[in-house]
């Protein structure tokens, strides 16, 4: 996540080009894979159960080193065997980006400090930011949001992750009374209490999405993309739900649906959150009531 975070940072503070990235990610994508390749790689796990864990996660909020664990597949020693073998996102993108000589590594190290100057950053923070780790980053965006918000963005941004793009990432919430936006994915939940999950953005970014998700195979046209965007909603509501049931909290999902083109929502607080997929701009929007409109 971060490895892309700082990436964005440089193309905008003109230390990197545009160009200069495809050319980065390339080679860091030659350098990491994912950790259920590896598993088999090295013989620890076969196909059919790295194949069994990945669908584990489409139904559960967990990693896969640690669902391999609990199967019986790995040991918590293999795991961490696997994860040095795999390797840091942003120790990558750095190694990468010194290697193609488009920065030294004094550059690097001086735009980590403009960086974190700039965000008012910890050094705890900036520790947190650098291990790639989902869990550790998401907090610091999320910190001040209700703990609902926090659970429901976290469980959105791991499950993308994991099932749509690696390299999903988030920046900064910020709250409105009304989003308008070209393309609009949604659920309801209610129950114990009432919740609204959003997907929305461009045609593009839609497509994009839907595609990491589903596959190509299955998105021939806009309504085939935003039908899976909702499928996805669906797979976060469901992953959350299962989650707070565990602590006596039950809600139930209503269907998802769409607005292809252009579609409105209205509250008084909708929480959004500006996440990028396959580098195209989404907005997650989580409404915390029932208190809502959608146009």
């Amino acid at each position: 996540m971060f490895d892309r975070i700082f990436a964005n940072y440089l193309v905008e503070k003109r230390k990197l080009g545009p160009e200069c990235l495809e050319k980065i990610f390339e080679l860091q994508e030659k350098k990491r894979v994912r950790l259920g390749v590896i598993a088999i790689s090295e013989k620890l796990m076969t196909e059919e159960q790295v194949e069994e864990v990945n669908k584990l996660q489409t139904i559960t909020d967990k990693r896969f080193g640690d669902l391999a664990v609990e199967r019986g597949y790995l040991s918590d020693n293999q795991v961490t065997r696997l994860l040095a073998l795999q390797g840091n996102s942003f120790l990558s993108f750095v190694q990468a980006t010194v290697d193609l000589k488009y920065m030294t590594m004094n550059d690097i190290v001086d735009s980590l400090n403009e960086y974190q100057q700039e965000q008012s950053y910890t050094l705890t923070d900036m520790d947190n930011l650098k291990s790639c780790d989902i869990d550790r980053i998401i907090p610091i965006y999320v910190y001040d949001l209700p703990g609902y918000a926090k659970e429901i963005i976290g469980v959105a941004a791991r499950t993308v992750a994991r099932l749509v793009d690696y390299h999903v990432y988030i920046d900064k919430p910020y709250t409105s009374d009304k989003l308008i936006t070209e393309n609009l994915c949604h659920q309801p939940s209610e129950g114990d209490f009432s919740i609204l999950l959003a997907f929305s953005g461009s045609e593009d970014a839609m497509v994009k999405a839907a595609v990491g998700f589903a596959g190509e195979q299955y998105i021939d046209d806009s309504e085939d993309a935003l039908d899976s965007v909702c499928e996805l909603i669906n797979c976060i509501n469901g992953i959350f739900a299962t989650e707070i049931s565990r602590r006596g909290i039950d809600i139930d999902m209503l269907a998802p649906s769409y607005k292809l083109g252009a579609g409105v929502i209205n509250s008084e607080e909708i929480i959004n959150v500006p996440m990028y997929v396959y580098g195209k701009a989404l907005t997650l929007s989580v409404v915390l009531s029932d208190n809502y409109t959608i146009e």
